[in-house]
């Protein structure tokens, strides 16, 4: 397991993950999006706006992805939250090393 920083426009909030998903970041985000976009397990995620349907969610609910679809033998869980941390620039040194993905 290793540090991973998340945010969705907002704070920015430590999990550990398995590395799988640290060295994999990009191929997991792009499948829990096709995942919200395709699966019946994902409606609560989708939004009428309009005429279309669009999507709602934030980092937690990717983390949920993780454990409930992807890595359920190795949950991923919440480290802390940075608070008053918005930009890469105030990130504590302890995670300054960690890749940050904002969705």
């Amino acid at each position: 397991m290793e540090h991973l920083i998340l945010s969705a426009d907002g704070l920015l909030s430590v999990y550990l993950v398995p590395e799988k998903v640290i060295n994999n970041l990009e191929k997991y985000c792009n499948e829990f999006w096709d995942w919200m976009q395709k699966s019946p397990y994902a409606d609560k995620y989708r939004v009428d706006i309009g005429d279309s349907i669009g999507l709602s969610y934030n980092e937690h609910d990717f983390v949920e992805y993780l454990n409930e679809w992807v890595f359920p033998d190795k949950p991923s869980q919440l480290v802390e939250k940075l608070d008053g941390v918005y930009e890469r620039n105030n990130i504590p040194i302890k995670y300054k090393h960690c890749k940050w993905f904002n969705f």
